[in-house]
């Protein structure tokens, strides 16, 4: 009867061994937002050198700002103001915060003019004192 204890007590031993190694070789799946987070901001590029790039949050090696997520199928290029191009009188061609040039796809309507940033970490401090950064738009001169 002893041997026979032995026998089912060693096989309860085997089948929970078996089955913590199935739990923990399965691990943890990962649910569907985080792979779409995952995918949207696999790199980093700097708003002032577009061709400083990274796979996570740093710092640029060139000037120490914090890198910007950009979306998968965004290029770091994109980011890069538009080269041999005139600015009529009177047009921003700079950034009021950080005096970069701008990028046309990043602005918000301020009194009803669009006020254009070279980075979105700039909007923000715009945003924040509108009044400290007027001065240096051409379009609220008058």
């Amino acid at each position: 009867m002893n041997s026979k204890r032995k026998n089912v007590v060693t096989i309860c031993l085997l089948v929970g061994v078996l089955l913590l190694g199935v739990i923990v070789l399965q691990g943890c799946k990962k649910s569907d937002s985080d792979s779409t987070t995952e995918q949207e901001t696999k790199k980093w590029v700097c708003p002032k050198h577009p061709d400083m790039t990274a796979n996570r949050a740093t710092k640029c090696a060139r000037c120490g700002m914090d890198m910007v997520p950009i979306k998968a199928e965004q290029k770091p290029e994109a980011m890069l103001p538009p080269t041999k191009v005139m600015a009529a009188a009177g047009e921003q061609t700079t950034c009021p915060i950080m005096d970069a040039p701008i990028n046309k796809n990043i602005f918000i309507e301020y009194k009803g003019k669009k006020v254009y940033f070279c980075c979105p970490g700039c909007e923000d401090k715009f945003k924040a004192e509108p009044e400290k950064y007027l001065a240096k738009l051409p379009q609220f001169k008058q």
